[in-house]
């Protein structure tokens, strides 16, 4: 069970939600905003947790062991209405409709009606036209957060009528000693997984779940053969998944700036330094430092283009060529 003063990386965050509630001044509707994993979905939980306590203390800290406290943790609170809609569903009228029914109910048993809504910039704009009549007309006794990656496809009325709370991504240290408290991960494997997630612990751990280290071993041996033109299957890409492949692009994007690095003389900044003085590394090593730089660019390029929805058969396609 995670409380406010648990959560890692977010002072500022924490700090600003910590003195709403000890001071009593709660705005009706808040903005989570910022990057994936770091924090934002745990920190809505704990600040519903020390509202609806009854045994929080003066300072306004939740107990963490009332049947309150356990049941907003499992997300089973009967005044707490949590929405994530799956991967690129969109978030429709219909549960808009729902949260408005559900916040202008009393609340049962806790101060307020509560609803969080993840990834809020996947509403509909229907969706979000009936959310914005929700914020102008809010019900007394409800609280409403939103929580998002992509601030800048909110409606500029709804951003405006919420309390803003920005998240940011940890720093590589701190994003290391989570990973390996929580999974376990030595300290060199917690090191690379923290930098290559761009400080979001949640993404971290995901990618361990999904197997990225050995991902990152088969891409080592598949670039080190397209480079030394060991065989010609070696000319095609191993998948065509968009997410895998824009994957892909960023793991060796930094690998091949980390061979920059080690070119100019600054082995020491390498990102992932479990690759430094490897064969692979040796090997583009030879590169000379213009084509190392021609490299990631065309790698950028390609990451951009998938973004912007370019087919991932082309791009897979094109890859080997781009790293030989």
């Amino acid at each position: 069970m995670v409380l406010l003063s648990d959560i890692k990386g977010q002072s500022n965050a924490v700090r600003y939600l910590s003195n709403s509630l000890s001071s009593g001044r709660i705005a009706g509707s808040y903005l989570f905003s910022g990057p994936v994993g770091v924090g934002r979905a745990l920190c809505a939980k704990a600040f519903v947790m020390e509202l609806v306590c009854p045994g929080r203390s003066s300072s306004g800290a939740a107990c963490g062991r009332c049947p309150a406290c356990r049941r907003v943790s499992a997300l089973e609170h009967p005044d707490l209405t949590w929405i994530k809609p799956e991967k690129n569903r969109a978030v429709r009228i219909e549960e808009i409709r729902k949260v408005k029914d559900v916040l202008g109910l009393k609340p049962y048993e806790a101060p307020v009606s509560a609803c969080v809504i993840e990834d809020a910039h996947m509403m509909t704009p229907q969706a979000s036209n009936a959310l914005l009549k929700v914020l102008e007309e809010p019900p007394g006794c409800s609280l409403l957060i939103l929580i998002t990656n992509k601030k800048e496809l909110l409606l500029p009325t709804v951003i405006s009528r919420c309390a803003e709370v920005r998240f940011h991504a940890l720093p590589a240290c701190c994003v290391r000693d989570i990973i390996m408290e929580r999974s376990g991960a030595g300290e060199e494997s917690a090191y690379f997984l923290a930098r290559f997630s761009q400080g979001s612990p949640g993404r971290a751990l995901e990618m361990i779940e999904a197997g990225v280290e050995e991902r990152k071993d088969e891409l080592m041996a598949l670039a080190g053969d397209i480079g030394r033109e060991k065989n010609s299957s070696c000319m095609n890409w191993d998948t065509e998944s968009r997410d895998r492949l824009i994957e892909d692009l960023e793991m060796l994007i930094m690998f091949f700036r980390d061979v920059a690095l080690g070119k100019e003389g600054l082995a020491e900044m390498a990102l992932d330094k479990g690759i430094v003085g490897t064969d692979m590394y040796r090997f583009f090593s030879e590169y000379s430092i213009e084509k190392i730089y021609g490299t990631v660019e065309r790698l950028i390029n390609m990451k951009l283009a998938l973004a912007g929805n370019v087919n991932p058969k082309l791009v897979a396609q094109a890859l080997p060529g781009a790293i030989k």
